[in-house]
C-alpha cells in the first residue's frame, strides 16, 4: 500500500523542494508527494510556513502552462503561481525521482472559481450561471478536464488524483455564500442541479421530456420563493429524489451519472495515453465529515448520486479514493467496506487527515491505516502537509512504521 503526503505548490516553493522531501520521505516516512497542480481559491492557516502564516491563494493552474495543450481549448485555466513556484514544482518532481520517489498531481477539475461564465459553466433551472463550477455534461468542460489531466502528466507527475471530477450541489460554491432563506432538503437539491441544454438533453435520452423537466424544476423553485416557505419532502435517498416530478427527475439523475462516468472514462483514457493513471477522489466522504470529523447516517458511498457518481460504474476505468474524514476508526471501516462492496475487485484508495478534527494520536491513525490495508487499498494518502503542524509528521511516522 503506497503512501503519499498531499501538499500545495506554495508549500514546495516556501520550504524548498529538498526540505519538503526530507519532511515527507524522511521524517514522516511516506513514499511520495501529491502536489496540487490546479486548485480552487482558498485562504489557509499554514503553521510552519517560512512566509505568510495566513495566506490567500487564487484559483488556477500551479504548473507551467503548456501551449501545446491549452491553446485552442475552450476552457483555459488562469495562472495561479509565478515563475518561482512553477520552477519549484519542476524541481521537486525531478528531485523526488532522483530519490526513488514519485510526485503525483492532485487537482480539482469542475470547481474552477472563474470570475465570468464560459462555455462549460453550470446553469441552474433559471438559467443562472454559476461560473465557479463547470458542468461535466458540457463539451467545453469535458475538453478542459482531458487537457488538465494531460498537462499534469506531461509535467512529469506520476498519477492524476482528480478531485471534483463530477457534479456539485448547492453548497459547493464560493466563500461567503448567503442562503438566509432555508429552502429545505428538496429545495437545496433542486437549486444545486445543472439544467443546461446538455443536461436536459441527457435527461431526454433517459426517457424524460427534458424541457418539461426543466420547467417543472423551475416552477417548484419559483413557487417556493414566492411563498417564502421551503419545499416539503425528503431526498435522503436516491429513490426519494428520483420520484420527484412524477418520477421524471430520475432520468436526470441517470443522465448525470452517465455523463460523469463517460467523462471519467475519457480522462482515464487520456491518462493512459500519457503513460499515467487516474484516481478519482469521491467527494462524498468530505461532504459528510469535512466540518467536524463526525459523519452520520449511512456509508459515504451512498450519497455519491448527489454528485453524479456511480462508483461501481467507475471501476473499469480508474481507481476510486474514499475521502475518509472521520475521527472514529469504526466509521472509516464502515465506509471502506461499502466502497469495497460497490467496487468489487476494482482499485480502491483512501485519504485521511492525520490531525485536526479526525485524529490526535498515532494509535488512531495506525488503526485507519490497518483498515485501509485490510480493505485492499492500493494507496493511503494523508492531507495536508502545509496545513498541519510539523509534529504531525512524527505521528505519521509512528503510525506507519
Amino acid at each position: 500500500m503506497r503512501t503519499a503526503l498531499f501538499c500545495s505548490a506554495v508549500d514546495v516553493a516556501d520550504a524548498g523542494p529538498p526540505a519538503v522531501l526530507d519532511d515527507a520521505l524522511g521524517r514522516a516516512g511516506v513514499d511520495g508527494l501529491a502536489v496540487a497542480a490546479s486548485y480552487h481559491a482558498a485562504r489557509d492557516l499554514l503553521p510552519h510556513a517560512r512566509g505568510a502564516r495566513l495566506r490567500a491563494f487564487p484559483a488556477g493552474l500551479w504548473i507551467a502552462r503548456d501551449p501545446a495543450i491549452w491553446d485552442g481549448c475552450p476552457v483555459t485555466p488562469t495562472r495561479a503561481g509565478d515563475d518561482a513556484t512553477e520552477a519549484a514544482v519542476r524541481e521537486v518532481v525531478a528531485a523526488a525521482a532522483a530519490r526513488g520517489a514519485t510526485v503525483d498531481g492532485w487537482a480539482v477539475f469542475m470547481h474552477v472559481d472563474a470570475a465570468e461564465p464560459g462555455p462549460g459553466t453550470h446553469l441552474t433551472a433559471f438559467g443562472d450561471p454559476l461560473p465557479e463550477q463547470l458542468c461535466p455534461s458540457r463539451p467545453a468542460a469535458r475538453a478542459y478536464a482531458v487537457a488538465l489531466a494531460r498537462a499534469i502528466l506531461r509535467a512529469g507527475m506520476g498519477e492524476v488524483l482528480a478531485e471534483s471530477l463530477h457534479h456539485h450541489g448547492l453548497e459547493h460554491g464560493v466563500h461567503h455564500e448567503r442562503h438566509l432563506f432555508e429552502p429545505g432538503p428538496v429545495g437545496r437539491l433542486l437549486l444545486g442541479l445543472c439544467l443546461c441544454d446538455d443536461c436536459v438533453g441527457g435527461a431526454g435520452a433517459h426517457g424524460a421530456d427534458g424541457s418539461a423537466l426543466r420547467a417543472g424544476v423551475r416552477g417548484l423553485l419559483q413557487g417556493m420563493l414566492d411563498r417564502g416557505e421551503p419545499l416539503t419532502g425528503e431526498v435522503e435517498t436516491r429513490d426519494q429524489a428520483a420520484a420527484l416530478l412524477g418520477g421524471e427527475l430520475g432520468a436526470l439523475l441517470d443522465a448525470r451519472e452517465a455523463a460523469v462516468t463517460s467523462l471519467v472514462a475519457e480522462v482515464a483514457a487520456a491518462c493512459r495515453e500519457e503513460g499515467g493513471a487516474l484516481t478519482l477522489l469521491d467527494s462524498s466522504g468530505a461532504a459528510k465529515g469535512y466540518a467536524d470529523g463526525l459523519p452520520t447516517g449511512g456509508p459515504a458511498v451512498e450519497v455519491g448520486w448527489r454528485f453524479g457518481l456511480d462508483v461501481g460504474a467507475l471501476a473499469p476505468h480508474c481507481a476510486v479514493e474514499a475521502i475518509a474524514y472521520a475521527r472514529d476508526p469504526a466509521r472509516v471501516e464502515l465506509d471502506l467496506a461499502a466502497y469495497r462492496a460497490a467496487l468489487g475487485d476494482g482499485a480502491l484508495s483512501a485519504i485521511v487527515r492525520p490531525f485536526g478534527p479526525d485524529c490526535d494520536d498515532a494509535a488512531n491513525l495506525r488503526a485507519k491505516a490497518e483498515l485501509a490495508r485490510a480493505a485492499g487499498c492500493r494507496r493511503f494518502d494523508l492531507y495536508h502537509y502545509g496545513l498541519m503542524p510539523l509534529p504531525v509528521l512524527d505521528r505519521i511516522a509512528a503510525a506507519l512504521g
